[in-house]
């Protein structure tokens, strides 16, 4: 029977295409930690400081347990038993590859790697579209718990290297025209991010708008400056001064490929 864990976006468990209600806060934040640790043993310590941080009350562990308890009745009434071993030092998530959109995801992204190496870039882009769909939202969304948020930007992390190597793609494709859009709203909801500063500098450069192209140059300037004390990086400065010398278009290229 199909189970399927979903934490790239609101936490959800699916058995059978069914949704299996989880539980309150607690019981979440619970399972949000074994499945960002999936296949790994968590130790109970770790799952109270999750949910209570450095003030637990005295029966911390033995609620975690009633937590534990729960989410397997849940499991088990949905067909789906034994997902979660104890271990003397605390419990783990038991999940397939294929069971958690995580792990499809970096398995994708993996995929992409491997096609960009044998320069399949176009079956690599498509790929890459498909690691990204399984995101339905933000990380873990609405779970708050030190431990979940900093899982939770891992895997953001994880999400715009993605983005910005698929985007890379796009621009050797010749496909500049296409995602300029979508750059330009990345940009905007990530305005300290350089490289997808830059990737918009160059679709715009090589979609004949220049001014445009160097307006992006001079907004992030004046953030970085204004807010951070800090100036452009490298390659937005060379990207600035290549578009302002006037390159051929399809000599000015970013930086930021993957590493193979």
């Amino acid at each position: 029977m199909p189970v399927i864990f979903n934490i790239l976006g609101p936490l959800s468990v699916a058995v059978d295409g069914e949704l299996v209600p989880v539980g309150g806060r607690r019981a979440r934040i619970v399972l949000a930690v074994l499945a960002l640790e999936a296949n790994w043993v968590v130790p109970v310590d770790d799952l109270v400081d999750a949910v209570w941080g450095s003030s637990p009350p005295a029966s911390a562990r033995t609620q975690i347990r009633i937590c534990i308890s729960s989410m397997r009745r849940s499991f088990a009434a949905a067909g789906a038993p034994d997902l979660i071993e104890t271990h003397p030092q605390g419990y783990r998530l038991i999940l397939a590859e294929d069971q958690l959109d995580a792990t499809v995801f970096d398995a994708r992204v993996r995929r992409a790697r491997s096609l960009i190496a044998g320069n399949h870039l176009k079956e690599a882009t498509d790929t890459l579209r498909r690691a990204l769909s399984l995101w339905t939202g933000p990380a873990l969304v609405g779970l708050t718990s030190p431990p979940v948020e900093s899982g939770a930007r891992r895997l953001e992390e994880a999400r715009l290297r993605a983005v910005e190597e698929r985007v890379r793609l796009d621009l050797e494709l010749g496909r500049h025209q296409d995602i300029i859009g979508e750059l330009m709203q990345l940009a905007a909801d990530h305005p300290y991010r350089e490289h997808l500063h830059a990737q918009l500098m160059l679709g715009l450069y090589r979609s004949h708008r220049t001014a445009e192209a160097l307006e992006v140059y001079r907004r992030i300037r004046s953030t970085l400056v204004e807010e951070l004390g800090i100036e452009p990086g490298p390659e937005l400065a060379d990207l600035e001064k290549s578009i302002l010398l006037g390159m051929e278009r399809d000599q000015v290229v970013g930086n930021g490929a993957w590493a193979s």
